[in-house]
């Protein structure tokens, strides 16, 4: 039976255990103790002020009172009196121990004591005993009085003993009222509406609930929450019809997504694959123009083919592109981007589409316009290309143009216009949309439809926007604003180096080459052989381990995709051997990415460069690796070495439109230009024939050279 009892108690209180009711009750007992508390410690503490002071007083009034019958004793040396008059205090309350010592020059000084000294709480006081003798005070001795304090401390305990059982009384019946209160008022309501909430189905209608009470006559807190909760049930269902009606086109969603993700990965795998022979191509490309045996029309037969090459490389990288932003892992260097070079590479390489179609290209920059930009390089010249491309694409008579200018506000601006076929109203908002095309069939087979969608997110991604404006025969404007370079803008672009490097200076050094790829490891043997290095070659990770082993080179370049050993483990293998832990390691890789990168650098590597190789780069990291002084031979087709002299007789005016027709880049008319000049003279002849082939280069900067030199040797009107 009473085992029955307690288990039922105990499962009550169970239930309570985790309860709001409990931690209600248990916090107002603790604030309640510790206020008790501190209001008994502050009573005790007055308490024990005043009864200290009464006993201070009380030896004071001792001290008073037996002054003068202490003094006449210890005059008459009356042992007795002394005796019956300390007995006397000791009658008085607290008091335990007194005591009377003669003082002064006395051989056996007379001492009469009372009580027992005490050790621990106590307070004792000493006062003088004097006596007048012929009309003068002497002091004789000393009364000694000593208190306890057990008195006191027991007063004390008993006042705290009460105030706090009074007070934890009054503390446990105010907390019960209060849980019980609280209990009637929420938490039952609460628990029911927990109840509620566990058998709540959104796949079912909710049912509307009422609390078990008498309803208030304003809706109190627990009212707006059933009612909360009731329309959380409502907007709940009709979401889960919405998203049972939607169940198809969510799984058509994630297949398109799993497709747009193989997507991903196989373009990835192409550009790997692509950029291989790209290598090659772009790789000879370089070698070509490195050879001072070919004549200048052989040079500007391979400058065609490199740039064509670049240019594939940038189709590459925008595919690639557009699957990092559809990933969301575009990342973008922000530099200052110099607009001179940027506008000269753009000339060049839409002017050969411009010439092909016949349509007169401009490219010009606005007198006050900053000197560059802040950008990404690559990205910005990717931009300008897209949107000059479907420019020359949609335009079939009348004029491209690209003009940069300067905002009221600093900004630069970028506007592409163009005298084409205009997109109509109804596609202005899907322009920009990927695989969206405009026009006819036979001008959207020229494009993947990818263009604009990958420019609009590099702008948005540089902190722009881009515009457009068009009408149907009356052409397109592009246009977006980005700000300007934080440097200050140089006058005249530095022009580059036009030095071939042809050796180094000090003994001959090996260089181990190591790519699955032979196409690979001929262009860099190609180079490096060219410039006196000592080439070994090998296939995989694991037969470069072997060769470096036993040539000790002083350099090593090696790809980092191979079959078997690839070029990370044979790094981090070379990295650990003996005699090869500091020799200077180049990766160079057909998957270049950030993360690619990183991982050479942790695995060992020195540099990395991606494929396809450019060797400016390539040389400048060997000469800084290897610390060379390269032996250079000046080019043979420099323009500042094989552009003719403008004849002196040369008409001012003429030469004045040149350079105007320079500046702009119209390459078609300066061509027409020279043609006029040869029909005028003959003697203009070899001029003219050297400025067509310019011009048909699209070698934009030597012509500007060219004039720039005539007009700055014309002698002043």
């Amino acid at each position: 039976m009473v085992l029955n009892t307690f288990s039922a108690l105990w499962s009550s209180l169970s239930r309570f255990r985790h309860s709001v009711v409990l931690r209600l009750l248990a916090t107002v007992l603790l604030f309640s103790c510790v206020v008790t508390l501190l209001l008994t410690a502050l009573q005790l503490y007055g308490d024990y002020e005043r009864g200290i002071s009464l006993i201070q007083n009380r030896l004071s009034d001792i001290d008073r009172s037996y002054r003068d019958s202490l003094g006449e004793g210890l005059w008459r040396l009356d042992r007795q009196q002394l005796q019956l008059e300390l007995d006397g205090m000791l009658r008085l309350a607290d008091i335990r121990a007194a005591e009377v010592r003669e003082t002064g020059l006395v051989a056996s000084p007379l001492v009469v004591r009372a009580g027992q000294r005490m050790t621990g709480a106590v307070i004792s006081r000493e006062f003088p005993i004097s006596y007048r003798v012929h009309g003068t005070q002497r002091v004789l001795g000393t009364l000694y009085v000593e208190a306890t304090l057990s008195g006191l401390y027991s007063d004390l305990a008993q006042t705290a003993l009460l105030i706090l059982v009074s007070q934890a009384a009054n503390t446990f019946l105010v907390a019960l009222f209060i849980i019980y209160i609280f209990w009637r008022l929420v938490t039952r309501h609460l628990a029911a509406i927990a109840r509620l909430v566990g058998r709540y189905d959104f796949r079912e209608s909710p049912q509307p609930f009422c609390l078990q009470r008498r309803q208030p006559r304003r809706p109190d807190e627990l009212d707006r929450v059933v009612a909360a909760f009731h329309a959380m049930g409502v907007r709940l269902h009709v979401a889960y019809l919405d998203e049972r009606n939607a169940a198809k086109q969510r799984e058509a969603l994630r297949s398109a997504e799993a497709a747009n993700r193989a997507k991903g990965e196989f373009l990835a795998n192409m550009s790997h694959e692509l950029r291989t022979p790209l290598n090659g191509i772009l790789g000879y490309a370089q070698i070509l123009q490195r050879d001072s045996g070919l004549n200048e029309r052989q040079h500007a037969g391979v400058a065609v083919i490199q740039r064509s090459g670049e240019h594939l490389l940038t189709l590459i990288d925008d595919t690639l592109d557009f699957a990092r932003i559809e990933a969301g892992k575009l990342r973008l260097e922000i530099v200052d981007v110099a607009l001179p070079g940027l506008m000269d590479v753009i000339r060049e390489i839409i002017g050969v589409k411009a010439e092909e179609k016949h349509l007169e290209c401009v490219c010009a920059i606005a007198p006050d316009v900053p000197g560059g930009v802040r950008a990404d390089a690559r990205r910005l010249r990717q931009v300008l290309l897209n949107l000059l491309a479907n420019a020359v694409k949609f335009t079939d008579r009348g004029r491209v143009s690209l003009l940069v200018t300067q905002t009221t506000s600093g900004a630069v601006r970028f506007e592409v216009r163009d005298t084409g076929i205009g997109i109509p109203p109804d596609q202005l908002r899907t322009v920009f949309e990927p695989f969206e095309q405009v026009g006819n069939p036979e001008r959207r087979s020229e494009g993947t439809g990818l263009g604009l969608a990958i420019s609009r997110e590099f702008v948005l991604a540089m902190g722009s926007e881009i515009h457009v404006e068009s009408g149907l025969g009356q052409g397109s404007t592009f246009w977006f604003e980005l700000a300007p370079a934080t440097t200050a803008r140089s006058s005249i672009p530095r022009e580059p180096d036009a030095r071939v490097a042809t050796g180094y200076e000090g003994p001959r050094r090996k260089v181990l080459i190591i790519d699955d790829v032979a196409v690979n490891r001929t262009v860099i043997t190609e180079l490096l052989s060219r410039l006196g290095f000592d080439i070994i070659e090998a296939a995989n990770g694991a037969e470069g381990l072997a060769k470096a082993q036993s040539e000790r080179p002083a350099l090593i370049v090696t790809d980092i995709v191979m079959p078997g050993m690839d070029g990370l483990e044979a790094t981090r293998r070379l990295r650990q051997t003996p005699g090869l832990t500091n020799v200077p390691i180049i990766a160079v890789t057909a998957s270049p990415s950030g993360i690619d990168e990183k991982k050479s650098l942790a695995a060992g590597v020195n540099a990395f460069l991606p494929k396809p190789v450019d060797f400016g780069r390539l040389l400048a990291q060997i000469r800084t690796l290897l610390n060379l002084e390269w032996t250079y031979a000046a080019r043979a087709h420099s323009p500042q070495s094989s552009l003719p002299d403008v004849p002196a007789a040369a008409p001012a005016p003429q030469m004045d439109e040149l350079y105007r027709l320079a500046r702009v880049g119209n390459m078609r008319d300066i061509i027409a230009w020279a043609d006029r000049m040869s029909l005028i003279d003959p003697q203009y002849e070899p001029f003219t024939t050297h400025l067509r082939g310019l011009a048909k280069g699209y070698q934009s900067k030597a012509i500007l050279l060219l004039v720039e030199r005539y007009l700055e040797a014309r002698p002043a009107p």
